[in-house]
C-alpha cells in the first residue's frame, strides 16, 4: 500500500494569508491577541480583524507590519522561501519511479520544510509529507510519529476551521503504519475521530473498516475480520472505484476461505477477477488466489483454465508467476513446475520454501521417502533453520 497524497490542494497548500497569520498569532501565545497585536501595529482592532477574516485586503505596507510584528520575514509569511523545496519534494513524491538518490534527497527535503514550518497548517502538511518519505523508505516506526504528530495539527485545523483536508490525509496513512505495524494500540481513538469527521465518506469508511478488519485478524478474530472486510466492500462500491472494489472483494473472500467457506471465496472471487481486467498487477493477484480455492474445492480442472489463460501475463510479477506454477504442479500432479521454482535461484526465499512444502507434499502422496527427504532438507538449507519441523505452511 502507498501513503495517501494531498489531491485536493495542488497549489502546496496554502492557506489564505488572514488564516496564516492568525495560525502565527495563535502561536506567539496570549500576548499576541488580536487587541494587543493591533496595538502594537498602531491599528484599529476592527481593521485587524478583518484583515484576518478576509473581508479587507492587506495592503504590502500593512503586511511588512504584520510580518516584522511576528518577527518573520514577508517572504517566510507568505511561505514563499520553500516554494522550491516543497515543489521538488512533490516531484519525488509523485515520481512512478524513485531511486536511493532521490529518497535521500526527499527526506532532507522533508526534514529542512519541517523544520522551518510555522502554524498549525504548515506544520501538519510539512510533517505529513515527511512521514511519506520516511514510509517509502520503510521507517515505518518513525512515519508513525510523525504523523502522530500531524495530527494533532489536523485535528486543530479541522475544529477552528472545519478544513478536513489533512485530517483526512493524515488519519489514511496513519491506519496504514497501524497495519504494516501490526500494531493497534490507541488505535480506537483516531477510528472514532474518522468515524466522526468522515461517516458520509465511503472512502473513508471503507479505509477504516479495512483497517479494522487487519486489527482483528492479527487478533485471530476472523468472524469479526470478515464482518469488516464487508463493511469495507460496501463503502467502497459506493465509491465506483473498480479497483479497490475489486481489492476489497479479495480481503472478503480471504476470510471466506479461512472460514472454511470456500464455495462462497470461489464466487467472490470470479467477480473480483472480472472487475480487475483492467488492473494487471491486481487481477493476477485475484486470479493466484481464486486458484488456490479451487484447488482447496478439488476443481482442478477449473484450476488449470485459469492457470493457462494468466500465466503469461503473470510473468511481470515474479513472485505470482512461481506461485501459479507451484498451484500448475498441484492441479496436474506433477512436480516439473515446483521443481522448476525450486531450482530458480532469482526466485524469492519465501517463494522457493514454498515450492519446497508442494514437493514434500508431493512426493509424500506417492510414498517416495527419499524425495521427501531430499526436499525437506533443501527447505531447511533455504530457511537456516536447524529445527526438526518448517515453522511455515504451504499457502494452498
Amino acid at each position: 500500500m502507498s501513503t495517501l497524497e494531498n489531491t485536493a490542494t495542488p497549489e502546496l497548500n496554502r492557506i489564505p494569508l488572514g488564516r496564516r497569520i492568525t495560525e502565527l498569532l495563535k502561536e506567539k501565545g496570549e500576548a499576541y491577541s488580536i487587541r494587543s497585536f493591533a496595538a502594537q501595529l498602531g491599528v484599529n482592532r476592527e481593521s485587524l480583524r478583518q484583515m484576518l477574516n478576509g473581508s479587507r485586503t492587506i495592503l504590502p505596507s500593512e503586511l511588512q507590519q504584520i510580518a516584522k510584528g511576528l518577527g518573520v520575514s514577508v517572504e517566510r509569511l507568505k511561505q514563499m522561501d520553500c516554494v522550491k523545496k516543497e515543489q521538488e519534494l512533490a516531484t519525488i513524491l509523485q515520481a512512478k519511479t524513485r531511486t536511493k538518490v532521490m529518497m535521500t534527497n526527499a527526506l532532507s527535503l522533508a526534514n529542512e520544510v519541517a523544520k522551518v514550518a510555522q502554524g498549525s497548517t504548515e506544520r501538519g502538511y510539512s510533517l505529513n509529507n515527511l512521514g511519506r518519505v520516511q514510509y517509502l523508505l520503510r521507517n515505518y516506526e518513525e512515519a508513525h510519529e510523525s504523523w502522530q504528530k500531524a495530527l494533532q495539527f489536523a485535528k486543530e485545523i479541522h475544529t477552528e476551521y472545519e478544513d478536513s483536508n489533512l485530517l483526512y490525509l493524515v488519519t489514511a496513512n496513519l491506519m496504514l503504519t497501524h497495519t504494516v505495524r501490526k500494531e493497534y494500540s490507541n488505535i480506537e481513538e483516531m477510528l472514532q475521530v474518522v468515524e466522526t469527521a468522515f461517516a458520509e465518506n465511503p472512502r473513508a469508511m471503507g479505509l477504516t473498516h479495512y483497517t479494522r478488519m487487519k486489527m482483528h485478524e492479527a487478533r485471530g478474530n476472523f468472524d469479526r475480520a470478515r464482518k469488516h472486510a464487508y463493511l469495507s466492500l460496501e463503502n467502497y462500491e459506493q465509491t465506483y472505484d473498480s479497483l479497490q472494489v475489486g481489492i476489497a472483494m479479495i480481503n472478503v473472500a480471504h476470510f471466506e476461505s479461512l472460514l472454511q467457506n470456500f464455495l462462497e471465496a470461489a464466487k467472490i472471487l470470479a467477480d473480483a477477477v472480472q472487475i480487475l481486467q483492467p488492473y494487471e498487477y491486481s487481477l493476477v493477484f485475484a486470479v493466484n488466489e481464486q486458484v488456490k480455492v479451487l484447488l482447496k474445492l478439488g476443481e482442478l480442472e477449473t484450476a488449470k483454465s485459469l492457470i493457462f489463460a494468466h500465466v503469461e501475463n503473470s510473468k511481470s510479477y515474479p513472485d505470482l508467476h512461481n506461485k501459479l506454477l507451484i498451484y500448475r504442479t498441484i492441479a496436474e500432479r506433477t512436480p516439473v513446475f515446483a521443481e522448476r521454482v525450486q531450482q530458480d535461484t532469482d526466485a524469492s526465499l519465501e517463494i522457493r520454501l514454498l515450492a519446497c512444502k508442494c514437493l514434500i507434499e508431493y512426493y509424500s502422496s506417492i510414498d517416495d521417502a527419499e524425495s521427501v527427504l531430499r526436499y525437506y532438507k533443501m527447505g531447511r538449507m533455504l530457511s537456516g533453520k536447524n529445527s526438526e519441523f518448517f515453522d511455515w505452511e504451504a499457502k494452498v
